[in-house]
Parts: structure tokens; C-alpha cells; sequence
């Protein structure tokens, strides 16, 4: 007899999504995590009208809502020049009862995922167990994992890898990860003391073009965050030196003042999509099938949409007797992988051009489109479908029957 469960490896975001979502329709989960315990990492803090829209039936929009931010305003500013561009998410009132950017840690809506699944009967989540390889039949996937237990095997029905942009998974099916990597790493730091009081007219999402080192500064409740580049030269012990951090908050925020840092992390920044996103009954999401640059908020958002997609696939072929299941997973392939590069790419990259251009001529061209955007209420009301991600819901689907899904996208 088939095991009709579901082994999901990595328990961040993506992966206790899907646990969520399957636990709900009475699916059996079993969830592997390398770490010791949900991570307290903040990492990403933007969650879009679209995912809120999405997350919305299992009630954990609820209950993310009153521990954020809500952002109605993006702005767009010039280190020299000032604000050249703001975006008001009230356009979308008409759209959405989410006209903002809930401003949010990742590590908020973990450990809200995992009170919500901790004590279900039908979820097990394992901590201090590592993936080391797995086997796949017609009818099962056999995972081998470490644990404090030793080496053990687990068998269920699909595997799914939610673990990060250096997925072992990933690399047990020899997928490719094709794309790029900025030779800049990003250095985002976070402090209690209010920026607003240093830039008075800045928004709580705000991006600052300067051709040596733009900023993306933005509030969550915990705090003000900075981001910022840091060259391939600078060593990481370099640039976390406390004195350097002070050097960069002071500049940026232009005042003597020293700030009490509650978080300093650096990224790598990657542009990168997996050849595919499933292989028999293997398949990956978030991060382990797509990175993008953090400039847009949206790579979070892309893997919880990831993982709502996939599990209405789950629960057809689990729980509503459909026996598509190569349509199902060839179709999550094609729709994720669309948005992936065609809507969450374009955004990122365009937002990072936009803030490091550095030829002046071409940077007061691409401010200019910026400002004519946001200054016309129907391309910026476009501007705002897009970048909530509602716009790609609407037009590529979630979840969809493969026949709807084929129709949506023609």
C-alpha cells in the first residue's frame, strides 16, 4: 500500500507553508530540519497583497496581521537629490484589502507556522536531521536523513526540497541552477533608533540610488534596517567591524550620531533558476528552485506562492483522487518558472539598476521613468499589481487544474 504522505526538507518559510497548507487537508507531514530549533534569523521582512490574499483560508493572514508593518508607501529617493518617486499602495484599494506591504521579519511568520503545527497530530517535524540522499520508485520517494538517532530512512509519496539556495536536494537530482552572481555582497543591518528622525520624509520602504553605494532602507517593528553594497575587495570581518557600520549609518542617515545594532547579515546576491523544478516525485520550491536580488521583497513571497501552488497539486493527487500527476507537476513547473523569471527577475533587476547605475546621463533616465510612472495613476496603478504580486496571481494562476492553467496562460 502506498504511503500517502509528504517528507519536506527544510523548515523555514517555504517549507512549513506547504506543511500548513497539507496538514489543513488532512495530508500526513513529515518536516526535516538541519538547525536545532525555527530560526530567529529576521532575513526577509516584506509580505505582499498576494500572499496575504493567498495565505488568507488557512488563517494565518489572521494572525500575521497585527504583528507588522503596514506600508502603503514605496519611495524612490536620490542620495544628492532626494525623493524622485513615491508609489501609494491606496491605489489598490479597489484591488485588494490589502493595500500595503506588510512589514514583517521571516522569522515571525516561522515560528507563527510552527505554534500552528506543532501540536497537530498529523505533522512531525524533525530538528538536527540533515538530507544525505534519496531513492525514487513508480510509487514513493525513500529519503535518508541524519539524525541524533543515527542514519534513518523515511518513505512517502512525494519529496519536496524547501532548503535553501544550496538545496541538497536539488543537487541530488543533478539539477542545474543556472543564471548569475553580483560580484557585490549586500550588507543589511537593522537598529531601534527611528531613521525618521534623521529623514524626516522618508516612507517605511524607501530606495536610494547612488552610483557608490545606494541604500535600501526600510522599518519592521523590531526596527529600522539598512541595506547596503560592499565590494568584492572588503573582507566580511572587514565590513561587520562595528566602527564600519557606525561609518555607513552615519553617512547614510548624514549625523555623528552612533546606533545600537540589533542585526547585521550579509548576503550573497544571486539571479539564479533551476533547469527544473521537479523530477518523478521530487520536487523543489523557494529558494532551492530560484534566488533573485532582495531589492523588491519578493523572494519570500515567490517561495510561499511556490508552496500554495503545489500543495492544491498535492491535495488533488493525495486526497481528490486525480492520477495526473505528471500534468500537475509539468504545469507548477511551467507557471512557477514563468514567474520566476518573467515577473520577479524583471522587478528585482530593475530595482537594483535603477539604485547603481552609474553612468549619470543613464541614471537621471531611468529616475525620469520611475517619476512619469508613479505620477500616472493607471501605470502606477500597474506598477503596484506587479510588484504585490496580485498580477501574477491573476494572470499565471495558483494552483490551477493543468487544462485552466494552460488556458490562463493563453
Amino acid at each position: 500500500m502506498v504511503n500517502e504522505s509528504v517528507t519536506i526538507i527544510g523548515g523555514g518559510p517555504v517549507g512549513l507553508t506547504v506543511a500548513e497548507i497539507l496538514s489543513h487537508n488532512d495530508i500526513s507531514v513529515q518536516v526535516f530540519e538541519k538547525n536545532d530549533a525555527p530560526s530567529k534569523e529576521w532575513r526577509a521582512s516584506t509580505f505582499h497583497a498576494g500572499t496575504l490574499e493567498l495565505l488568507e483560508e488557512t488563517g494565518v493572514t489572521e494572525e500575521l496581521l497585527p504583528k507588522g508593518i503596514q506600508a502603503d508607501k514605496v519611495q524612490y529617493r536620490d542620495r544628492q537629490n532626494g525623493l524622485y518617486a513615491e508609489f501609494d499602495f491606496n491605489l489598490l484599494k479597489d484591488e485588494t484589502k490589502y493595500p500595503f506591504r506588510l512589514q514583517c521579519p521571516q522569522s515571525t511568520y516561522v515560528q507563527t507556522l510552527y505554534n500552528r503545527l506543532k501540536d497537530k497530530p498529523n505533522v512531525d517535524i524533525h530538528f538536527q536531521s540533515e538530507f544525505k540522499g534519496m531513492e525514487q520508485t513508480e510509487n514513493e520517494v525513500i529519503v535518508t536523513l541524519e539524525t541524533p538517532k543515527g542514519t534513518k530512512k523515511f518513505r512517502s509519496s512525494y519529496l519536496l526540497g524547501a532548503d535553501g539556495a544550496s538545496s541538497k536536494v536539488r543537487k541530488a537530482l543533478n539539477m542545474k541552477f543556472e543564471g548569475y552572481t553580483l560580484e557585490e555582497r549586500f550588507l543589511l543591518v537593522g537598529t531601534p533608533v527611528p531613521f525618521d528622525h534623521y529623514l524626516s520624509d522618508i516612507s517605511y520602504v524607501n530606495y536610494i540610488a547612488d552610483p557608490e553605494e545606494f541604500l535600501f532602507i526600510l522599518k519592521v517593528p523590531e526596527a529600522w534596517r539598512l541595506l547596503y553594497p560592499i565590494s568584492s575587495d572588503t573582507s566580511e570581518e572587514e565590513a561587520l567591524k562595528e566602527e564600519n557600520i557606525q561609518k555607513s549609518l552615519q553617512k547614510a542617515l548624514k549625523t555623528d550620531d552612533t546606533f545600537p545594532i540589533v542585526e547585521k547579515m550579509i548576503y550573497r546576491v544571486h539571479q539564479r533558476v533551476a533547469e527544473s523544478f521537479y523530477n518523478h516525485r521530487t520536487v523543489l520550491l523557494g529558494d532551492a528552485a530560484h534566488v533573485n536580488s532582495p531589492m523588491g521583497g519578493l523572494g519570500l513571497n515567490n517561495g510561499i506562492h511556490d508552496a500554495v501552488d503545489l500543495s492544491k497539486r498535492l491535495v488533488r493527487l493525495l486526497k481528490e483522487g486525480s492520477n495526473d500527476r505528471e500534468e500537475e507537476l509539468k504545469t507548477y513547473n511551467n507557471v512557477r518558472k514563468k514567474v520566476a523569471i518573467d515577473y520577479i527577475r524583471q522587478i528585482s533587476e530593475r530595482n537594483t539598476k535603477v539604485m547603481k547605475e552609474k553612468d549619470e546621463i543613464r541614471r537621471l533616465e531611468l529616475q525620469q521613468e520611475v517619476t512619469e510612472e508613479a505620477n500616472n495613476p493607471e501605470k502606477a496603478k500597474k506598477w503596484l499589481l506587479r510588484s504585490a504580486m496580485i498580477a501574477s496571481v491573476r494572470e499565471q494562476g495558483i494552483g490551477k487544474i493543468p487544462e485552466t492553467a494552460e488556458k490562463t496562460q493563453n
